[in-house]
């Protein structure tokens, strides 16, 4: 161990800490031993170039600042407080942190890395300035702390062992904070997780934890559109509260389509499906959280037996389906389903679908709810997967949508109707189906390598009818008028 100054000499604590010891200073640990009080004074810094260890009853008391070349370990079995001053990590190979530690300021400069076992808390703050930091124990950051640097793929906190990210918060807290995290599992991947409270009460010593896992949630029957990450959130000592998460990933995390996802809460079921992702920016959103748990994006092909739908608005633009195969929940319980003009929504269980309060239509949105009766939902042909938005509904207007693949005329028609395909999905296989307002169904066809299709409406009730067309992944309803 050596000793730097600022207008102090402290030599004397590196000398008492070696002759405590022992050991001679040639590449031997610098160790406190029993009884043994190393005081670092304000204003003064201390650098230890070989492995710090504090024996079991021995107390490190740093009031300035300690650079560590090399591992920390602190052998105290109760909670350990090393001081008020600065612990600062800056090897140039991997060190590690262990023992129960108290720590005001903690700065992570190593580009090689520094691991925290044990559990170890910071209550002022916590530096990211160079490298990674990984957990294989809890760090908690105490109701004042607050990280400071820039993150990113090689300045984070690694999540994915045993060990949380765990945040304290003090009594009546609003407002957010982001959990700097990410994996290093093969390429290193920044993805942090910000919690917005809104309210609640927070006891003492309560706290927020985040891990991840850089893989596909172990479900089975999770298939077709799905994220490989999924983040789990763990709370402690805070009750009847509100909270918005926000989740980033990377692109590389998707397999499937990415604009076809949902931020779920997949663990305890039923599922929880909150808003579509932002496939622009990679983010997944859930508002209004009252309680937390295992988070990811999935619309399965294989929907889960019971889903609900929380706190959804589906803009203009935007079509989706969602299923279960026995009880689809919407809104309730304080949450809203909300599906705003131009918004395109399906619904399919196989046994109930549930419309509570704070569930909305807006004037020219759609929501089309049903039961199937035989196995058919949104991740399977021939569903009534709502796939693009209708343009115009004036009748004599051609039926368009965005994207189309297909074409519905005459619109209005009082006898017949033309389904025909486009541009390269023509010559496809496709299948028609045609439904009333009320949710019938009332024929199905299939276009076998032809472009059009013809049915007739003759002997129907006058009003609007449903022309759904599947044809591979893609997916379209039109709105023909018979008069």
């Amino acid at each position: 161990m050596k000793t730097t100054t600022n207008n102090k000499v402290s030599a004397i604590f590196a000398a008492l800490c070696l002759f405590a010891s022992g050991q001679s200073p040639a590449r031997a640990d610098n160790v406190i031993t029993s009884g043994t009080t190393f005081k670092v004074i304000a204003g003064t810094t201390v650098v230890s170039t070989e492995n710090l260890v504090v024996k079991s009853g021995a107390t490190l008391d740093n009031a300035g600042m300690l650079i560590l070349k090399k591992d920390l370990t602190n052998e105290n079995a109760a909670p350990n407080s090393i001081g008020s001053g600065t612990a600062e990590f800056s090897g140039t190979t991997n060190q590690t942190v262990g023992g129960q530690n108290i720590i005001q300021n903690l700065t992570a400069n190593n580009a090689s890395g520094v691991t925290i076992g044990g559990n170890t808390r910071v209550n002022g703050v916590l530096a990211l300035t160079n490298g990674k930091v990984t957990l294989s124990g809890n760090l908690l950051l105490g109701s004042s702390a607050a990280i400071t640097g820039t993150p990113s793929a090689s300045v984070m906190i690694i999540v994915t062992g045993p060990g949380e990210l765990r945040k304290e918060f003090p009594s009546g807290f609003t407002g957010a904070f982001t959990y700097p995290v990410g994996d290093d599992t093969g390429t290193p991947e920044y993805s942090p997780v910000t919690l917005t409270f809104t309210g609640g009460t927070f006891g003492s010593g309560n706290y927020t934890g985040v891990g991840l896992k850089n893989t596909a949630y172990p479900d089975p029957s999770i298939t077709g559109n799905y994220l490989n990450r999924y983040w789990t959130i763990t709370q402690s000592g805070i009750t009847g509260f509100t909270c918005n998460a926000a989740f980033q990933y990377v692109a590389a995390d998707v397999t499937g389509t990415e604009s076809a996802l949902s931020c779920t809460k997949v663990n305890p079921a039923p599922w929880v499906a909150y808003a579509l992702t932002n496939a622009a920016t990679h983010l997944l959103t859930a508002l209004g959280l009252t309680s937390f748990s295992t988070f990811t994006g999935v619309k399965s092909a294989a929907p889960p037996a019971n889903q609900e739908l929380a706190n959804i608005t589906i803009p203009a633009g935007i079509s989706t389906c969602y299923d279960a195969t026995q009880i689809l929940t919407v809104a309730g319980n304080g949450n809203t389903f909300l599906v705003d003009n131009g918004g395109n929504v399906t619904l399919v269980a196989g046994s109930e679908v549930i419309l509570l309060a704070g569930a909305k239509v807006n004037s020219g949105g759609y929501l089309h709810g049903y039961i199937t009766h035989n196995g058919i939902y949104c991740g399977t042909p021939f569903n009534p997967v709502v796939a693009s938005v209708l343009k115009e509904d004036a009748p004599g207007a051609e039926t368009t949508v965005k994207n189309q693949f297909i074409k519905v005329y005459p619109n209005p028609t009082a006898d017949l109707v033309i389904v025909e395909l486009l541009g390269t999905d023509a010559n496809r296989v496709a299948s028609v189906t045609v439904y009333s307002m009320q949710g019938g169904r009332l024929l199905q066809k299939t276009m076998n390598g032809e472009t059009k299709l013809q049915f007739s409406l003759a002997g129907r009730p006058v009003g609007m009818y449903m022309v759904h067309v599947q044809s591979g992944d893609r997916s379209e309803i039109a709105k023909v008028v018979k008069n």
